[in-house]
C-alpha cells in the first residue's frame, strides 16, 4: 500500500473516531462516567494527532484532504470489483491500482481510491 494512502486511512479512522465521540447520543455521558473521559479534551487530542497526520502527507493530497473530510465523511473508500463504494460508479480497468501507485481519486465524487485486491 501506498504510504500516503496508509497516512490517509489513519486520518479518515481519527476523524471518524471523533465524529462518534461528540455527536453519538448517549455516548458522552458513558465515557464521562463510566471511563472518566472528558470528551472535549479527547476530542482534542485527536485533533491534534489528526494535524500531525495531516503534516506528513504531500501538499496535493493535504489539500484536497482538507477540503473533502467535513463534507464527504469518508474521503477514502474502496474499489472493488471496479466499483467505487464512495459514489457506485465504475472505475476504467486503466486505472486499477497496485500497491505502489500513488493515491488516485475518482472522477466522479473525488474521494480517494483504495484499490483491494
Amino acid at each position: 500500500m501506498h504510504p500516503q494512502m496508509m497516512l490517509l486511512l489513519e486520518i479518515q479512522d481519527l476523524h471518524l473516531q471523533r465524529t462518534a465521540l461528540l455527536e453519538e447520543p448517549g455516548l458522552t455521558e458513558m465515557e464521562e462516567g463510566h471511563f472518566n473521559i472528558d470528551p472535549q479534551e479527547a476530542a482534542a487530542a485527536l485533533d491534534e494527532k489528526i494535524g500531525e497526520l495531516k503534516e506528513q502527507l504531500d501538499p496535493s493530497i493535504k489539500s484536497r484532504c482538507e477540503r473533502g473530510l467535513p463534507s464527504l465523511g469518508r474521503m477514502v473508500v474502496p474499489v472493488i470489483g471496479g466499483v467505487c463504494y464512495g459514489c457506485f460508479v465504475s472505475i476504467p480497468t486503466s486505472r486499477s491500482g497496485t500497491t505502489n501507485q500513488p493515491v488516485q481519486t475518482c472522477e466522479n465524487c473525488g474521494r480517494f481510491l483504495h484499490f483491494l485486491s
